[in-house]
């Protein structure tokens, strides 16, 4: 099984509307296109889409959609958190100390909350991860960390995202394999942006 975790095509707050009011902006949307081309000629293989309820991961599934002919679902445990996840991370006593114990956890424990969120929907992906397909999950920056923090065991581990930046992950034989982490290959220097 391949997992490609896919961060949605940078975008703009139109001010006028409230809700989810986060559109594609120009630049976005050429990150996706460029996403779906280079999917289109490296992933010929993926058997399903699933995203995210909110307005820009749908929009980005939308131009994909034009690359990759694959069903699409929407799943709403795909929600990015409305906090900033880095200062919600669980903290390590020592650098090198590994265990449940040598944690700190910010006090309200939002992360759990939103990790057990990120795990009902990296449970429904991972069915059955024995299979020989290929999914493309369009969701968000923290919604994508989290769920390889939850692959690898390592909660106090902040990853960046670039929009639509991949984490690329094979399940074969027993074990996962990371291709890539905040993976652009589709982009140059200049399309990459937080």
């Amino acid at each position: 099984m391949r997992l490609i975790l896919v961060r949605h095509g940078q975008a703009e707050r139109r001010l006028e509307e409230s809700g989810d009011n986060l559109y594609l902006n120009d630049l976005g949307k050429r990150q996706v296109e460029l996403l779906g081309q280079w999917l289109e000629r490296n992933e010929p293989g993926i058997t399903s889409i699933v995203c995210s309820p909110l307005r820009r991961a749908r929009e980005t599934t939308s131009i994909l959609s034009r690359y990759v002919s694959a069903p699409v679902r929407v799943d709403d445990d795909l929600r990015e958190t409305d906090r900033d996840l880095l200062m919600e991370l669980p903290r390590l006593v020592h650098p090198s100390e590994n265990g449940p114990h040598y944690y700190i956890l910010p006090h309200d424990n939002y992360y759990q909350r939103f990790a057990e969120q990120t795990r009902r929907v990296l449970n429904r992906l991972l069915e059955n991860p024995s299979s020989l397909r290929t999914l493309v999950v369009i969701c968000h920056g923290g919604t994508a960390s989290t769920m390889v923090r939850m692959i690898l065991g390592c909660h106090h581990l902040n990853i960046w995202m670039a929009n639509t930046a991949m984490h690329y992950l094979t399940w074969q034989d027993g074990l996962w394999e990371v291709r890539g982490i905040n993976y652009t290959p589709h982009l140059t220097g200049d399309l990459i942006t937080l």
